[in-house]
């Protein structure tokens, strides 16, 4: 008798067949949707912050820009595609790149220099991920250190960690944009008309620097002018070899019961001549000026052959008035660079003047050197100056530069340093001016942070990943089986009846 032949059942192979074509047009329909998204440059951004798409405030705002806004980053974008933690960085810069109103060049600055130096040529210092936007001869540079900021808390332990991280370039790029656009500027003004230092001849290292910190800084004659113009942000007042005017004191009381901030580097004057004006503005702020230049007696302290250059000490900040300006110099006290003073005037902090302690709040920045702790010095302060005679200081403390805020008038701050050299072009890279300065930079973010006039109002966007907190071994068991063996067990349970219709006959 003849073998039967085993055949596959019709239902079996009719329902393989239509597994297979359905498996084919769903490889299909996939390959042609990455296709279309790789083609059109489509962009999902399933995100519960949308941190790889641009705010509707920006994109928005760049469909009404009608002027030529050239986009420089200073990245090489194959390098960026590939680091994960960028991503946003990478996908914003895309999107820019998208609109008319932007012309977008990213170089790697190293490879790349003469493009950098061309910026350069700008005043920006710059660095690999800046990034510098220029409409109409008007620039702004955007630090890369900007892009992204972090939030730490203390852990149980003690110990420091990251719990979150925010996406924060594209308020500070959108809103530079439209700093070059409309023109809009942070203006540090320098006054003139009382013999002092000029900007052009004598800081041009410090204008360079200020540019590179998105500062305009210019000049101003108050002798001419009813009223200081409403886009300084901050004024200096640099040296000057003669008193202000009456009519300039009202100009700058008014400046400062709006919210004005002035910077008084009043370097040690010969002439005799009372600063009467000077005077009672910082009366007001509870600082007095004496009349004098500061010698230093200890020769472990200052410069061979000259008392007037000599080691200063840094004022911690005062707790109770939450200001908190020199900590930020703790970076080069770390290595060791030491605070000193050239040529300087002091200065005294007035208390209990009137009602000004309720609403006035003054400190010390820089102070001559107390060895043992109780508040003297081995510093003296020789007269100098002045339409009468002064006394000698000595003993105490003295005061090299100070601060002051009056709440009471729209929060205007004021601070007062006994030297206005110390960061001109003669003494800017000097090793001794490195805490002077950089005390000075820290001031004027303390009274007008150049970053705010890029605030665009777009809050950082913080980088979420999904989660779970497993706090047991059971529990890690059950969550293993969940994901991993259940899984795999309705896949054997799906081959195992695969196979039997497979060969049912």
């Amino acid at each position: 008798m003849a073998q039967k032949e085993t055949t596959k059942p019709k239902k079996s192979r009719g329902f393989t067949a239509v597994a297979l074509i359905f498996a084919a047009i769903s490889l299909a329909i996939v390959v042609l949707i990455n296709l279309m998204v790789t083609r059109l440059n489509i962009t999902w951004d399933l995100t519960p912050t949308k941190i790889y798409k641009l705010t509707d405030s920006t994109t928005n705002y760049l469909k009404t820009v009608d002027k030529k806004v050239n986009f420089y980053f200073l990245q090489d974008m194959d390098q960026l595609s590939t680091a994960r933690d960028y991503m946003p960085l990478y996908n914003a810069m895309n999107e820019y790149s998208s609109y008319d109103c932007i012309n977008f060049e990213a170089f790697d600055p190293d490879s790349e220099p003469d493009k950098t130096k061309k910026l350069q040529e700008l005043g920006f210092k710059l660095s690999s991920g800046d990034i510098v936007v220029e409409c109409e001869g008007r620039s702004k540079r955007i630090p890369a250190y900007t892009m992204f900021e972090s939030h730490s808390n203390a852990s149980t332990d003690g110990k420091q960690s990251t719990s979150a991280f925010y996406f924060t370039g594209e308020n500070r790029i959108t809103g530079a944009i439209e700093a070059v656009v409309t023109g809009r500027e942070t203006k540090i003004y320098f006054l003139t008309g009382h013999g002092e230092k000029s900007i052009d001849k004598d800081y041009t290292k410090l204008k360079s620097d200020l540019a590179a910190r998105n500062y305009i800084a210019e000049t101003l004659d108050l002798t001419r002018m009813d009223s200081v113009p409403d886009d300084a942000v901050i004024l200096i007042l640099a040296a000057p070899q003669s008193d202000i005017l009456d009519n300039e004191l009202k100009a700058l009381n008014d400046y400062l019961d709006r919210g004005g901030n002035i910077c008084f580097w009043m370097s040690p004057n010969e002439a005799e001549l009372d600063y009467v004006n000077i005077d009672s503005l910082l009366k007001e702020y509870n600082i007095s000026m004496d009349y004098d230049y500061v010698e230093e007696t200890d020769p472990d302290l200052y410069s061979p052959n000259d008392h007037t250059s000599f080691y200063c000490s840094i004022v911690v900040a005062d707790e109770t008035t939450n200001i908190d300006i020199t900590s930020g110099l703790r970076e080069f006290t770390d290595q060791y660079i030491k605070p000193a003073m050239i040529y300087t005037r002091s200065f005294d902090l007035l208390y209990g003047e009137g009602d000004n302690s309720t609403h006035v709040f003054a400190g010390g920045l820089l102070e001559t050197v107390d060895k043992v702790g109780d508040r003297s010095s081995t510093a003296i302060g020789q007269p100098l100056g002045g339409a009468k005679p002064r006394q000698t200081l000595g003993n105490n403390v003295l005061e090299l530069a100070v601060y002051s805020t009056d709440t009471q008038r729209s929060d205007s701050k004021v601070m007062a340093i006994g030297n206005a050299e110390f960061i001109d072009d003669e003494n800017y890279e000097q090793v001794y001016s490195i805490i002077p300065i950089n005390l000075q930079r820290l001031v004027f973010s303390w009274m007008y942070d150049s970053e705010l006039a890029l605030d665009f109002g777009i809050g950082g966007k913080e980088q979420t990943h999904d989660e779970m907190s497993i706090e047991t071994a059971t529990k890690a068991k059950v969550t293993i089986a969940l994901f991993i063996a259940v899984p795999v067990v309705v896949g054997l349970i799906g081959g195992a009846v695969w196979l039997k219709r497979r060969y049912t006959e």
